[in-house]
Order: structure tokens, then sequence, then C-alpha cells
């Protein structure tokens, strides 16, 4: 299968790369966080329902499963030729909110 970022899931890489690398100051440590996460998605490639589902975690009707990749979370929906991850969100954050904020 295809792995796909979205513009959203990019832009959550880059805003946790740039706090661990600015507000906490460690530029190694936020390379590193990066590169595990990435590393952690790209298993989907391979295995697109690795994660669990997110319904069946919270009751709440989605389509949504999620990988944990150590302190993060990549939520993702596997498509018929692809795996779409749609957020990285850090795992001590409101997500539910985050996600379905409308």
């Amino acid at each position: 299968m295809k792995l796909i970022y979205t513009q959203q899931a990019r832009d959550d890489l880059r805003e946790t790369y740039d706090y661990i690398a600015d507000v906490l100051q460690n530029p190694i440590a936020a390379k590193s966080v990066i590169e595990s996460i990435v590393l952690t998605c790209g298993k989907l490639e391979q295995h697109p329902n690795l994660g669990y589902s997110l319904q069946s975690k919270t009751g709440r009707e989605s389509d949504y499963r999620c990988l944990v990749c150590g302190t993060h979370i990549a939520f993702y929906r596997v498509m018929e030729t692809e795996v779409r991850i749609v957020r990285i969100l850090n795992g001590r954050m409101d997500y539910m909110r985050i996600l379905f904020e409308n």
C-alpha cells in the first residue's frame, strides 16, 4: 500500500519538531522523535491494520485507525490502495476534541 501524509499530518510533524528543538532546546531529540514516528508509520505500508480502530477504543463512530508512535498517536484511514495519515498528535493532547471539533 502507498503511504500518504496529509498536509495536516506534515504540519503536525513540523510543529512537534519545532517544539522539541526550539522550546525544549533539544534538536537532537527532535530529530530522533520525528524519525521514530516516521519509522513506525512506515510499517503501515506492509501492515495497514497494524493499529487499532478509534471506534473500538472510544465508542464514537469513526473510520480512523490509530497507531501509537512513542508518545504520539498517528490517526489514519485505510483506503483501497493507500494508507492516509491524517494527524499525528501527542498522546497527552485532547485528541478527540482536536479530531472532531466542528
